[in-house]
């Protein structure tokens, strides 16, 4: 899967948002993280790709490597949508299957003041 996006552990990410003094600098932070996200071809933006139950249009594509890891494309029609995806794909990216079984996405999000 080409225009991989980078990936980034927890801690990584936590450390990331410690840098900022207030919330508008974390919504700035998401949307340039989105801006920064490659576009998913327009072949992948159909309702198989569609994920479900989300107000705005958010498609996902998921790839795995031949060794076992998962990588993932997204995209979506809101610049924050697009951003706050664009973070949890920076997580599981380039992960195994039991690394992201092992990762508390919850405490991530509520260490970062985004949940």
């Amino acid at each position: 899967m080409s225009n991989r996006v980078e990936s980034i552990s927890a801690e990584e990410l936590i450390e990331e948002f410690e840098l900022f003094d207030d919330w508008e600098e974390r919504y700035r932070y998401i949307i340039e993280t989105g801006n920064s996200m490659p576009p998913l071809e327009a072949k992948y933006q159909t309702e198989e790709h569609r994920v479900q139950g989300c107000l705005s249009s958010v498609w996902l594509v998921i790839a795995q490597a031949e060794d076992g890891r998962y990588y993932y494309r997204a995209d979506s029609d809101s610049q924050l949508v697009k951003g706050l995806v664009c973070l949890v794909i920076m997580l599981f990216s380039d992960k195994s299957a039991d690394e992201i079984l092992q990762l508390d996405i919850n405490h991530v999000f509520e260490a970062i003041d985004l949940r």
